[in-house]
């Protein structure tokens, strides 16, 4: 166990918002038709507390996301916790490993000086677009079409860390999103760099870098992105994506 965590990849990112990312992406030089297009959907309970939006299952570290690219790859669904304890999770689920249509990663995710945990399990299959009305979607076998179509092993996942099918009910798909990936070549930061662009609505852009190293080079690999970041006159901003895109997706579909 002491093993697989000491060599588990590390995920460095960095995120900017509204002018920001789109400015990055300018200066980047990453343009929409030369980059890969996707459309994502999460799964959550979101409720109004007052003024603020309130996503139990991402207030509990559960991430359920899936991911429809506009051609060629096949969708994939994944179940990410983040932050999660290794240790605590079950023995089979503290390395990462894959299989023929699946993959399962733990790794360290560094933003800043932040510095968290994170295990997903991704599956690859063909998946309907869910839809909020209930009406066609990923439905699981149980006749709820709202649902995700949960692998066994997913659900083993999330009732490592306390949800069970009882807290999945009631969950409405949030979405879409509309995303844009590319690998800028960036010669300079060593490892090579992801970027993703994500449009939620008119009113929320956003752009994060990232990329991946082993982790006696992780700290280089973070002072070189942020030393790229500062030479083409950009701040290394920090921001979580995913809380971000849930809260704005949230707050749309309790105004419907």
């Amino acid at each position: 166990m002491a093993d697989a965590l000491k060599n588990a990849d590390v995920e460095v990112k960095t995120i900017a918002s509204d002018e920001a990312a789109e400015s990055a992406c300018r200066l980047l030089g990453l343009e929409a038709d030369e980059g890969k297009g996707l459309t994502v959907y999460f799964w959550d309970k979101p409720w109004a507390d007052g003024d603020d939006i309130r996503l139990p299952l991402s207030e509990a570290g559960v991430t359920i996301r899936l991911r429809k690219p506009a051609k060629g790859d096949a969708d994939d669904l994944t179940v990410k916790l983040r932050p999660c304890i290794p240790e605590a999770l079950p023995a089979d689920w503290r390395a990462s490993r894959d299989g023929e249509d699946w993959e399962f990663k733990i790794e360290e995710d560094w933003s800043g000086r932040n510095r968290v945990w994170a295990a997903s399990l991704k599956v690859e299959d063909d998946f309907d677009r869910p839809t909020a009305d209930g009406g066609g979607g990923d439905g699981d076998g149980d006749g709820d079409s709202h649902r995700p179509r949960l692998t066994r092993d997913q659900r083993d996942l999330l009732a490592s860390v306390g949800v069970t099918d009882d807290d999945l009910e009631g969950i409405v798909p949030l979405g879409p999103v509309q995303a844009t990936k590319w690998k800028p070549s960036r010669r300079d930061l060593i490892h090579p760099l992801a970027a993703e662009f994500w449009s939620v609505g008119p009113d929320l852009r956003l752009l994060e870098l990232s990329l991946r190293a082993r982790p006696a080079e992780a700290s280089t690999a973070q002072d070189l992105l942020e030393r790229a970041l500062l030479d083409l006159g950009l701040q290394s901003p920090q921001a979580s994506k995913t809380r971000s895109v849930l809260t704005a997706l949230a707050r749309a579909h309790l105004n419907r």
